[in-house]
């Protein structure tokens, strides 16, 4: 009964991040500007965030590739989110946002040095006004893994870069 207990619980998590995933590209679509969704690849609450699980923020108009550093939108404060209880984010599988990506993140990511310095750095998803999803290293797609807190069961978030789909994987235990 427990067990079942903690599927439904780690299946609300991945729902409900889904569905801001797909919040923040629908905001993002919709108000002709970016949109993030900022994270720690563990789970560890984000200090930039009043310590939440992750954090949706508006940027202040979309950018590309030579434009001034992105800030955040004034009229809009950042969107803090929690998890259920005794679920959190578990890995990702993709790049830290400091590994030769965006160093002017709007959630500024931790220094990233050395390999063992990149584990602690934030993870970011952009949502595009064009419709189209990025991590700070553009073109990767990836996985954001939610798990109960003792890490099983787990459920992987799916997001794919070209079309921002964001697809619920099946649950796994290990």
């Amino acid at each position: 009964m427990l067990a079942l207990l903690e599927r439904w619980r780690v299946e609300a998590a991945a729902d409900q991040f889904a569905a801001d995933l797909r919040l923040a590209h629908t905001r993002a679509t919709e108000q002709l500007t970016d949109w993030r969704v900022v994270f720690m690849h563990d789970g560890t609450p984000l200090n930039g965030c009043s310590s939440a699980d992750y954090c949706m923020v508006k940027l202040n108009f979309p950018y590309g590739a030579g434009d001034p550093t992105p800030a955040l939108a004034d009229d809009t404060p950042q969107v803090r989110r929690e998890l259920p209880e005794w679920t959190k984010i578990k890995d990702v599988t993709f790049d830290p946002d400091c590994s030769h990506g965006d160093r002017n993140a709007v959630v500024p990511p931790s220094y990233c040095g050395s390999d063992a310095a990149q584990n602690g750095a934030t993870r970011t998803l952009e949502f595009n006004s064009n419709g189209t999803v990025r991590t700070l290293r553009p073109g990767q797609s990836g996985t954001v893994v939610i798990s109960s807190e003792d890490g099983s069961p787990t459920c992987p978030v799916v997001f794919n870069a070209p079309t921002s789909r964001i697809r619920i994987g099946d649950i796994s235990y290990q």
